[in-house]
């Protein structure tokens, strides 16, 4: 074999991987996120793409759907996505530290000091569900609706809402 082809054969899966944005790749440490309001239903982020942690929206250990969450773009806010099937809605993050919010246009608090999150629109694209059969069980289903609604404990294992390495 020619040096060359060994180079090829070595740069090839490299650049392939480069250029495959959209790949999932595990956490080294789950990033949980737990309803203030309903402590039993908790967002787990377990992998990362190049703009977002991906995970479960979870209630007393039963997943309910795909979760996402991404970073903002310049000049966009940061978001989330909720799927479920191939159902799915989309909005924004808020976060905080303590009850100060945190603006991308101020110096403090930092994004990597946030600890609480709103993820504003949830509580409505839940009750408002496209599928019929889903819609009637999140309408149904008032913790994971006050949970939608209200505001998110970051775990010590994320910082900001991003993973901490590890």
């Amino acid at each position: 074999m020619k040096r060359g082809d060994i180079g090829r054969k070595l740069l090839i899966p490299f650049l392939v991987l480069a250029v495959a944005p959209a790949a999932a790749v595990p956490l080294p440490l789950v990033c949980e996120l737990t309803s203030e309001e309903s402590p039993s239903i908790k967002i787990r982020l377990t992998e990362r793409t190049t703009g977002s942690l991906n995970g479960e929206l979870i209630q007393n250990g039963s997943a309910l759907g795909v979760f996402q969450s991404g970073k903002p773009k310049r000049g966009k806010d940061p978001w989330w996505s909720f799927q479920q099937d191939k159902k799915s809605s989309k909005g924004i993050s808020v976060f905080f530290k303590g009850t100060e919010l945190w603006n991308p246009h101020r110096r403090l608090p930092k994004p990597q000091d946030s600890n609480r999150v709103l993820f504003a629109g949830l509580a409505a694209a839940l009750w408002n569900w496209d599928s019929t059969e889903q819609r009637s069980v999140f309408r149904g289903n008032i913790d994971l609706l006050k949970a939608a609604g209200g505001l998110w404990s970051i775990s010590s294992q994320c910082v900001g809402g991003r993973i901490v390495d590890g």
